[in-house]
């Protein structure tokens, strides 16, 4: 049996429609994080990303030097170690790796306790090539992370990975055309670029609709946005541009 209980179902998908109805190019991680530091209880959440703080949860740890906490300390931290080292995606929590006394013996554990509170860490990380840090790190005070909470983390996880890799793309696509055209500028949502991923795979409208448990007419609704911010006209065409600007995979 799960271990999820039906409000982590709730709080999932709230999250996911949250993600798909976002009209920029880049995920909201402040709401994520905000509301995966919610979901688990906890008194801090970072999103560490390639050396710098980009997101975090409450509102008030802003005000601390997260910046340079990370660059002090990310090299001790024992699960930014794991990831930078190891390119791995799975959620853990510092006692995954030592007891907690051990982790309290550390100056990593004596910095973000004495500035945040929390006494407990566990971390979910992003798309990143191995050597890259880019995580969102989740902190409490109190009791350690349970299975339920791990599972939810781990059940949360590809729909971020998603989000992510889809502002990639649509970063990439914006150095590819200079910025100018409607998918660099964000305006392909979520949703289309799925849509348009299942174009590629060469699948119908119809199929498509079926695939999304959407209505055939929705699915041709977003087939044709699609054909007008990429300025096309037809399945072949929409695939090459597609390509070119690194929406999908070749």
């Amino acid at each position: 049996m799960s271990d999820l209980l039906a409000r982590d179902y709730e709080r999932m998908l709230d999250l996911a429609v949250a993600l798909l109805e976002d009209p920029g190019g880049e995920p909201p991680w402040s709401m994520v994080v905000a509301e995966l530091a919610d979901a688990l209880d906890c008194c801090m959440g970072i999103l560490a990303d390639n050396g710098r703080i980009t997101a975090f949860a409450p509102h008030h740890i802003g005000e601390l030097p997260l910046n340079d906490l990370l660059s002090e300390y990310a090299p001790e931290h024992v699960l930014a170690r794991h990831y930078v080292s190891t390119g791995d995606r799975t959620p853990l929590a510092v006692t995954d790796f030592v007891s907690q006394r051990v982790w309290r013996q550390t100056g990593v554990y004596d910095s973000v306790h004495t500035l945040t509170g929390a006494t407990h860490n566990i971390a979910l990380p992003l798309g990143a090539p191995t050597g890259v840090l880019h995580s969102i790190l989740l902190g409490r005070a109190g009791r350690d992370f349970d299975r339920r909470e791990r599972a939810y983390l781990r059940r949360v996880q590809p729909l971020l990975l998603r989000a992510d890799a889809h502002h990639r793309q649509l970063r990439k696509a914006r150095r590819v055309s200079g910025g100018t055209d409607a998918a660099s500028q964000g305006i392909i949502t979520p949703r289309e670029l799925t849509v348009l991923t299942l174009i590629c795979e060469g699948l119908t409208t119809a199929a498509i609709a079926r695939r999304l448990k959407i209505a055939p007419g929705t699915a041709n609704k977003h087939r044709e946005n699609l054909y007008r911010k990429l300025g096309t006209n037809d399945r072949v065409s929409t695939v090459l541009c597609a390509q070119q600007l690194g929406l999908v995979r070749h």
